[in-house]
């Protein structure tokens, strides 16, 4: 009997241990496989070989599927990690007892390969023989990329543009790279461990300087985890730079903040653009006054102002006269030298509560807060005489002009800015067909009576020729200057006056106030794209106003015409203005874009009149550059000679043409053919003449012997 409960004891023991070994295998079997290590052991006595389950799953197999020995191990080791492999054996050998590691690749069956750090230890008996190895495989894989990841996050950081830096909770610069050396100036030696105050400008106090301190307070206390903003810094050598910024924490292995990481880019050529853009939207680039645009909308504040304040307001409009005389005698470089000396003739005799604009051409506008009829026309007088007093000296003759203008009061509740600024032209035009050097004044009840020569408003003179077709098209030949021949021309507007001709300056400042702008680039497209059709060997350029940019049915207006004419798009280039395109160069670029998806073609026209940087040139979507017959002085010089050969330069790198306008003798025409340029537009060539005649035309307009610069 005690022999069986003996037997018995021993039995449970036995299932004791059993069920211990179970569950330390288990338990052994469960943290290799958390761990992602898989062990091993190999006999060197009876070469028998032993792999874990992990080990198994490491080499891509289920456990227990394949047999393994000793050169199962090195069968799946990458081909170009087998030598490594033997050598690292080879080093165990060397020192029994010692723990050595190699980093190598398996190969996995499917193809794919899996890195591992392979550890191991030579066990040997007391006598030092040899008895077996035992190792372990830990997976290497998420180690590998993360360590891969800061390697190529590391050179991210070295080699990107952007100034990347950080500091500690102190603030002192702890890390600073190449990007941060070329924006600030400062090498890493000399500023790691230097306080991040220095990289500011001294504005403590300010309302900049309390928002950058808030900021980090609010990023290092977690509140925050990502800040965007823009700011300014200090470059070593003290002059200041505008950046983009971006600022969050730095943490350490725990997540604890333990400092900032901030990434800078320099944007101060983007402000310095910005700064321009937002300059020629509202400044005329040639006078530096107040442009149409900036006119009307103080003009807008000012009549609100007076209608809430009961009182009146003065709108000026002078025109010089004769203007025209002035560059076709002189040149245009003495015409825009002469706008510019009479806006500040102008300028003297205003208060700094009156504004003066520049509308274009000869034409100058006033604004007046609060004066009456009798301190209107006092100030109109003193313009005027202060106008014809001014003299010009040009090549040793004295150059004077006179002005023409109108003059409307009104108390800012009859009358529409649009309303206000046609009838104050109207004015103005009546003055110069009254023998010019005069003024007209209206008073708020006149408003609307002016009337042209023929009793009609300008207004019903345009709407007429709209509907009777009483405008008429000219052309004018732009001729290669390789050549000789005619194969652009430049379509120009006139408007029907009985037996002669009015031309655009003197009613199209008109149209563009009351809103007909639009109806007559409509009448120019569909009139010039049957002129097109009806001359497929030329190319006609039409102009399109800078109000076109705003008309978003223009485009579909273009395709219904060109389909209406069967007209060829490619043989039909639409004009804008250098400055009516920068003004608005998102608008203009989109517009340009449709346009030339349709086949059509664009030219920037008089550039370099306006505050031109060829970064337009480059991104805006043209064929065709038309440089401005300013740079054609009467004589010539190497400054104008380097800024068209730069313009003719860099357009053929871009892909696109150059034509010179006012091209007005054969000394001009050489000039601009040594330059470089392809084409010649001007009066050396030919005068605008009627598009009925352009039939009998001849196309050869030079002798091919006389082109070759």
């Amino acid at each position: 009997m005690a022999d069986d409960d003996e037997l018995n004891r021993l039995r449970a023991e036995h299932e004791a241990l059993k069920l211990e070994f179970a569950r330390l295998r288990w338990l052994h079997d469960t943290t290799e496989h958390l761990a992602h290590v898989g062990s091993w052991e190999w006999d060197l006595k009876t070469g028998a070989a032993r792999w874990s389950d992990e080990l198994y799953r490491l080499h891509g197999y289920e456990p227990d599927t394949i047999a393994v020995d000793q050169t199962t191990g090195l069968s799946h080791t990458h081909p170009d990690d087998r030598e490594r492999r033997t050598r690292w054996l080879a080093r165990l050998h060397e020192h029994p007892g010692e723990q050595l590691e190699e980093h190598l690749r398996l190969v996995l069956p499917d193809g794919g390969v899996r890195p591992i750090v392979a550890r191991a230890v030579l066990e040997v008996d007391s006598d030092g023989t040899p008895l077996r190895y035992v190792g372990i495989n830990h997976d290497y894989t998420l180690a590998a990329r993360s360590t891969e990841m800061e390697r190529l996050l590391s050179q991210i950081v070295m080699s990107t543009s952007e100034a990347i830096y950080t500091v500690n909770r102190d603030l002192e610069i702890l890390s600073w790279n190449p990007g941060a050396e070329r924006l600030y100036g400062y090498t890493a030696e000399e500023i790691i461990g230097q306080p991040l105050s220095k990289l500011y400008p001294h504005r403590s106090g300010t309302r900049s300087f309390q928002e950058s301190v808030e900021r980090r307070r609010e990023v290092l206390s977690g509140a925050i985890e990502f800040a965007e903003y823009e700011d300014v810094r200090l470059h070593k050598d003290g002059h200041l730079l505008h950046v983009s910024a971006t600022l969050s924490p730095l943490r350490d292995h725990t997540g604890a903040i333990v400092g900032l990481v901030g990434a800078l880019r320099d944007i101060s050529e983007r402000r310095r653009t910005q700064a321009q853009l937002a300059y020629l939207s509202n400044n005329d680039p040639l006078t530096g006054l107040f442009n149409r645009k900036r006119f009307e909308e103080e003009l807008a504040n000012a009549a609100t102002r007076a209608r809430q304040g009961g009182h009146e307001v003065a709108v000026l409009m002078l025109d010089l006269d004769n203007f025209k005389y002035v560059n076709e005698t002189y040149g245009h470089r003495v015409g825009d030298a002469l706008v510019a000396e009479i806006a500040e003739v102008l300028a003297e005799h205003l208060a700094p509560s009156d504004v003066l604009a520049r509308f274009g051409g000869d034409s100058f506008a006033v604004l007046v807060p609060g004066a009456d009829a009798a301190r209107a026309r006092e100030l109109t007088d003193e313009l005027l005489a202060a106008v014809r007093e001014h003299e010009t000296d040009v090549n040793g003759r004295t150059l004077r002009v006179t002005g023409s203008a109108g003059v409307l009061i009104f108390d800012g509740v009859q009358a529409s800015v649009e309303d206000v600024l046609a009838d104050v032209d109207r004015a103005m035009y009546q003055s110069k067909e009254k023998g010019r050097n005069r003024a007209t004044l209206l008073e708020a009840s006149d408003r609307g009576w002016v009337r042209d020569h023929r009793g009609d408003s300008i207004e019903h003179v345009i709407r007429s020729a709209l509907a009777q077709d009483g405008f008429e098209l000219f052309v004018q030949p732009i001729v290669s200057l390789c050549t000789g021949v005619m194969t652009h021309c430049e379509v120009l507007l006139r408007l029907r006056d009985g037996d002669g001709v009015v031309t655009p300056g003197r009613f199209l400042p008109a149209a563009e106030r009351l809103g007909l702008i639009h109806l007559i680039d409509r009448w120019v497209i569909d009139h010039g794209f049957a002129l097109a059709t009806a001359h497929p060997d030329l190319t006609f350029e039409l102009n399109l106003s800078g109000a076109t940019i705003d008309d978003t049915s223009l485009v579909r207006y273009v395709a219904e015409q060109l389909k209406r004419h069967g007209t060829n798009p490619e043989r039909v280039v639409f004009e804008l203005t250098e400055t009516a395109a920068i003004g608005n160069m998102s608008k203009a670029r989109a517009m340009a874009s449709s346009l030339a998806a349709l086949g059509c073609k664009f030219a920037i026209d008089d550039f370099g009149a306006g505050f031109s940087t060829f970064y337009y040139l480059k991104h805006f979507p043209s064929q065709y550059v038309k440089i401005d017959g300013q740079f054609l002085s009467t004589e010539r010089n190497r400054t104008d000679d380097l800024l068209i050969e730069s313009i003719v330069k860099i357009g053929r790198a871009l892909g696109k043409q150059t034509i010179a306008e006012y091209v007005s003798d054969e000394a001009r025409m050489r000039r601009v053919q040594s330059l470089g340029v392809d084409y010649g537009q001007g009066y050396h060539f030919a005068a605008p003449f009627p598009c009925a005649q352009l039939a009998s035309y001849p196309r050869q307009l030079l002798d091919p012997t006389r082109t070759a610069a």
